[in-house]
């Protein structure tokens, strides 16, 4: 009996865990937006550029992420040059008093990833 409660137990755990990996690009970039919206203050016009920034990056992401045949260093490199461009893109929307606010955000967003490796 105990055996098959952990069976159970386990299998969801699993399935659980598949469904918590999953990324949906539109999601994450809706979020992303949101987020950078609450603390740059963003135009509806800056928002819709933004998103579609967000969007490309997270996709191409995916797709690095997905091809096997790159090594793990290759993929590290190729996600940093593409959050590089993203954020330079984003950068260049801003006015010149939302872009310290967006540095403070980055290096906010770079110790909180340090933080959790």
């Amino acid at each position: 009996m105990k055996k098959i409660i952990l069976t159970g137990l386990s299998f969801l755990f699993a399935v659980t865990m598949l469904f918590a990996q999953e990324i949906n690009p539109e999601n994450k970039a809706k979020e992303t937006v949101t987020e950078l919206t609450e603390k740059l203050t963003l135009t509806d016009d800056q928002q819709a550029a933004v998103y579609d920034i967000v969007l490309e990056k997270v996709q191409a992401k995916i797709a690095v992420k997905s091809d096997t045949t790159l090594s793990e260093d290759v993929v590290k490199q190729q996600i940093e040059a593409l959050t590089a461009t993203a954020n330079g893109k984003i950068n260049d929307l801003l006015t010149e008093d939302q872009k310290p606010i967006f540095i403070q955000y980055l290096e906010e967003k770079m110790a909180n990833k340090e933080e959790k490796i």
